[in-house]
């Protein structure tokens, strides 16, 4: 073929190409639930439109600890470290005060009066202060929730990581686990499944078993079964997370006889025949030094429901780290609510977090539903508060999330409207609400923090990485301290 007809043939199939590019609609076509088609025009080709940041250099200018760094760098004027007493700048992050602070109904702070009562006397009380920390993947594996646990356990006593399960889906940041092989989990994320049918989870949103769930009408084999779990602290947590005085075990809902064994450092410190129940029962062991390994044993032939192991202090601060990957924070409802209620009663929390959000985004359609599901998070908030009364209840809308559009990545469709109807009837229901949406830096942000230097996100641009979910504890927290200063000199 001749050169000429060569370039001629090119040419024209270019201006087929940049005709389809004007032509296409500028969404694209949907192929399928998959993918969607879309053709570039002509200006986005030779002038490709450039991606603008959001101004975060607040925001990374803010000192966070590290893991090695196991001190605090603040306390508040009703404390002392070290029998030093020191005061906090609660402006110390004007530029950042306004986005990062905290929504109360109404503007009355004194919603979580009670809550900063109980963390000052929280280093002399037989009891802990203990904090419920719901979340999505975005808290997987105590992200956020270690760094949270161990800021507010400097300040007000308490060691140890709170509630684990028996089988973890992801590796957690403060607790190493090892089981035996015969465990089974099971949570309140599967939508099929006898343990789902039967609906038996209690705090946590998830047990373990041994044994299979059978029907009521079927009887357990005769064989005696084993099953064990040993218990480290990670190397690589925080030295408060490290150390546990305490092990608190919750089960039930076997119907043959088990054997329960602990040993702490390969020393037992207790062992009983439990027999058969239905009911939720709560076993707790101390120890007179901290344990370096904490292993349980079971034996029987039909399995109790294991519905979470606590390794915690006798006072101070407990801080759970309770994740769902995939939740929307609806979760819980669908849960025997009397086994709900009864585990979490033991715990008596005295705030519970919801930090939900993301994942209902991917299939949000209209600004309706976005109020609807804003709607139902206010339903769980008052569900929470008829089943704890003396609890606080703090809502944290979702991060920014991107997809791509062309070449640039914005903020997902209705994630406004979604944050926007969660805060509404966050307040409504008497909750308090925290935007870190708006702490991030608002529309369009997280492409900043994918793109910072070290990243703060992952190039999901929609996860933080371990320095971005640092940084974003660290703007809670300091929200949270502010409030706590105020309340303090707001007191006769």
């Amino acid at each position: 073929m001749r050169p000429a007809w060569t370039l001629l043939f090119m040419l024209a199939v270019l201006a087929m190409v940049a005709v389809i590019g004007e032509l296409m609609p500028r969404e694209g076509i949907p192929v399928g639930n998959a993918f969607t088609l879309r053709f570039p025009t002509v200006k986005q080709v030779l002038f490709p439109e450039k991606q603008e940041l959001t101004d975060i250099s607040f925001i990374l200018e803010v000192p966070t600890d590290s893991v090695e760094v196991d001190t605090v760098a603040e306390t508040l004027p009703a404390l002392e470290l070290d029998g030093k007493p020191v005061t906090i700048d609660a402006g110390r992050l004007a530029p950042l005060a306004d986005r990062i602070r905290l929504h109360y109904p109404n503007d009355d702070r004194s919603v979580l009066h009670p809550f900063f009562a109980a963390l000052e006397s929280a280093p002399g009380t037989p009891h802990p202060v203990r904090i419920l920390h719901y979340g999505d993947s975005q808290i997987e594996g105590d992200r956020i929730t270690a760094y949270l646990r161990n800021k507010l356990q400097g300040l007000f006593g308490g060691t140890g990581p709170g509630l684990v399960s028996v089988v973890e889906i992801s590796p957690h940041f403060s607790v190493e686990h090892e089981a035996s092989e015969n465990w089974d989990r099971y949570s309140v994320m599967e939508r099929n499944g006898p343990a789902r049918k039967k609906a038996r989870f209690g705090t946590m949103g998830a047990m373990a078993r041994f044994t299979p769930v059978l029907p009521d009408t079927v009887a357990p084999d005769t064989v005696q079964h084993t099953a064990w779990i040993t218990l480290r602290p990670q190397r690589a947590s925080y030295a408060r997370t490290r150390t546990w005085q305490r092990c608190r075990l919750w089960l039930g809902d076997h119907r043959t006889p088990l054997t329960l064994t602990v040993e702490a450092d390969g020393v037992q410190v207790g062992t009983e025949v439990i027999e058969p129940t239905t009911q939720v029962l709560e076993r707790q062991w101390s120890f007179a030094t901290p344990p370096g390994e904490v292993k349980i044993t079971f034996s029987g032939q039909d399995s109790p429901n294991v519905y979470g192991i606590s390794l915690e202090s006798r006072n101070g601060v407990v801080m759970d780290n309770l994740a769902m990957r995939g939740a929307s924070g609806l979760e819980l409802r669908a849960t025997d609510q009397g086994i709900l209620r009864t585990m979490t009663a033991s715990l008596d929390p005295g705030l519970v977090i919801l930090q939900y959000g993301g994942n209902v985004l991917p299939y949000m359609k209209s600004v309706e539903q976005a109020q609807d599901y804003g709607r139902a998070i206010g339903a769980d908030i008052n569900r929470i508060k008829r089943m704890l009364p003396g609890a606080a209840v703090l809502v944290i809308g979702p991060s920014d999330m991107s997809i791509k559009e062309g070449d640039l990545y914005v903020t997902r469709p209705f994630l406004e409207d979604v944050r926007d109807a969660m805060k509404a009837s966050t307040l409504a229901a008497g909750g308090v609400f925290w935007d870190m949406y708006d702490a991030m830096g608002g529309r369009n942000s997280m492409v900043s923090w994918v793109e910072a230097d070290p990243p703060l996100a992952a190039e999901d641009y929609t996860h933080f990485s371990p320095l971005g979910a640092r940084k974003i504890a660290e703007l809670f927290h300091e929200a949270l301290l502010t409030d706590i200063a105020l309340y303090q000199k707001s007191r006769p």
